[in-house]
């Protein structure tokens, strides 16, 4: 489900998430983790040279909360760092020389819940990729996307309201208590199943898609054919943020008219373009 693919770091090791498997690493199964390969420059193969299992990854299993997010690697202090997330809806702030430490299962920082408060496999956590950001003061930031409503004990010091579908969670990358930490700083408006965002020029674009994400029902049990979900699908809504505190800039409103299925966005020129299931590409820019 990593929307971006795998990630890679300076010396080439391509990272990715792992999911619907169990965490046996002594016998070669790396499920609900998070794995670094490399090209033997001899094989020409994908060598596994790093692992990381969070410390609950027998129970990620059970509940189907896959890592599948495509994470992001940044330089923070002339080291290289990356950042990954899973259904379970936290954060993984991890040291690209050793993902999980010693053990594998110790990253150099691991967020409390942010959303997925109910345990949902499908209309909750976070999903498709994350994105990072250094801007004029050198402050490193890392954006998510997360869907359903926020963990009723997580808080940040700017929130704009009750997220109840999905919002963009901004933290910064501080030292704390002499280690490296991931700091909430704000939480944005609330959006129909928040998708990954992007930055230019210190404004955020993103946007909630409208899209039913549901796959299991009380009366029928798990079940995500379209004609069950189509009919609950809305709309995509795009949205500009304010990158240093979230505050809502502009929005699309009401004028794309269906949802969007794991499209992105993609930015050129000044202008932000969206796609949506019926098959349009919307374009927008500011006005000459």
């Amino acid at each position: 489900w990593g929307r971006s693919g795998p990630a890679i770091s300076a010396n080439g090791t391509m990272y990715t998430g792992t999911g619907d498997g169990r965490w046996d690493p002594e016998n070669g199964v790396f499920g609900n983790g998070i794995i670094g390969v490399k090209q033997n420059p001899e094989t020409k193969s994908l060598d596994l040279v790093d692992y990381y299992g969070p410390s609950n990854a027998e129970w990620l299993v059970k509940r189907d909360l896959d890592m599948q997010v495509t994470p992001a690697i940044f330089n923070y202090k002339g080291k290289e760092y990356m950042v990954d997330a899973s259904k379970e809806c936290r954060l993984y702030f991890m040291d690209t020389e050793s993902v999980g430490g010693d053990d594998h299962r110790t990253p150099v920082y691991r967020t409390p819940l942010i959303c997925n408060e109910i345990v949902d496999f499908a209309e909750a956590g976070i999903w498709g990729s994350l994105a990072t950001w250094e801007d004029a003061k050198g402050t490193r930031w890392v954006l998510t996307p997360f869907w359903g409503p926020k963990h009723s004990q997580f808080k940040a010091p700017v929130e704009y309201g009750e997220v109840k579908k999905g919002a963009i969670a901004a933290f910064k990358v501080e030292p704390k208590n002499g280690r490296l930490q991931l700091s909430p700083a704000w939480i944005s408006r609330d959006m129909d199943q928040a998708e990954p965002p992007v930055i230019a020029n210190g404004v955020i674009f993103a946007y909630g898609s409208g899209e039913n994400t549901a796959q299991a029902f009380p009366d029928v049990g798990l079940d995500f054919r379209m004609e069950r979900r189509i009919p609950k699908c809305t709309h995509a809504v795009l949205y500009a943020l304010d990158a240093q505190t979230g505050k809502e800039l502009w929005s699309s409103g009401q004028q794309i008219a269906t949802w969007n299925h794991f499209g992105g966005l993609a930015m050129a020129n000044g202008r932000v373009y969206i796609n949506t299931y019926d098959g349009v590409l919307y374009c927008f820019g500011i006005k000459k």
